[in-house]
């Protein structure tokens, strides 16, 4: 979520990341044939994630100068399927006039 001035200056940047994870622990049992990090039933799995049809909500609270007479206010859901490379699903834009 970011959000910005009239002029187009950043007040407020907050970005927060949904995981899931599958590791090999040291009390996991031994993976097929010594292959840990390859039988996913010899992982713990992590789900740090957002599931299908649920919602999360945030609240910020974002002081502004005196002089600011607008705000517009951006938020992007974003999936990464690979360290640098994502895919924007969703994303909602509104502008709030002072």
């Amino acid at each position: 979520m970011t959000v910005k001035d009239q002029d187009g200056k950043v007040l407020f940047s907050k970005t927060k990341e949904y995981e899931v994870y599958d590791l090999h622990l040291p009390q996991n049992k031994e993976g097929y044939e010594g292959f840990d990090d390859w039988d996913l039933t010899a992982m713990t799995h992590i789900n740090l994630g957002l599931e299908p049809l649920e919602t999360d909500s945030l609240t910020f609270v974002v002081p502004l100068k005196e002089n600011t007479k607008s705000a517009e206010v951006e938020a992007t859901y974003k999936f990464t399927y690979e360290e640098n490379d994502t895919a924007v699903w969703k994303k909602v834009s509104k502008k709030i006039e002072f």
